[in-house]
């Protein structure tokens, strides 16, 4: 679910703020025009949840008297630095104002795959902060922080356990209950 996910915060982002949203993994990113958000990231952070998480039942088949025992998932926090570059501070501001409302706008980003589909809480860690001169190519940036919370990794893993569907317990007494 992390590639879905990083998909559908590139699309709330293409779609509520600008067109030019780029993905990075490293430091030097080009930018065709302005303005631009650059995603630094994700960054993971597992979260420890496994305790809490037993193994589940995913499928039960009754035609064939089965269930599908799944492994739990592993949970990840995804962290992205956020930069953005402009050509005047003003339009900056008025970026940064269109952040703040977009966390409140769309509090879940909704990510699916081929088998789920999930909603996670986002919010921004910081939003993003200004400089308050132009870079060397005068350009007006900012940079801030969004974190992604609970982000779901399944393993594929299944054990399939055949259903009881009719139990005989034996007393003492010799008397037998059919449950």
């Amino acid at each position: 679910m992390i590639v879905e996910t990083v998909r559908a915060l590139i699309k709330m982002l293409k779609s509520e703020l600008c067109e030019n949203v780029v993905l990075s993994a490293g430091n030097i990113v080009e930018i065709s025009k302005l303005p631009a958000i650059i995603l630094n990231g994700p960054v993971l952070q597992e979260k420890k949840r496994l305790a809490r998480d037993p193994d589940r039942i995913s499928v039960i088949d009754e035609e064939n008297e089965v269930a599908v025992l799944e492994v739990p998932p592993r949970w990840y926090d995804l962290r992205f630095d956020v930069n953005i570059s402009f050509d005047n501070s003003l339009s900056m501001l008025e970026f940064i104002e269109k952040f703040s409302i977009l966390a409140q706008k769309y509090r879940l980003i909704k990510a699916v795959n081929d088998l789920r589909e999930r909603q996670y809480l986002w919010a921004w860690r910081t939003l993003p902060g200004l400089d308050t001169k132009p870079n060397i190519s005068q350009v007006f940036q900012g940079r801030g922080e969004i974190v992604i919370y609970d982000v779901e990794v399944y393993s594929g893993i299944q054990e399939v356990w055949p259903l009881i569907k009719k139990v005989n317990v034996e007393f003492n007494n010799q008397d037998t209950i059919e449950v």
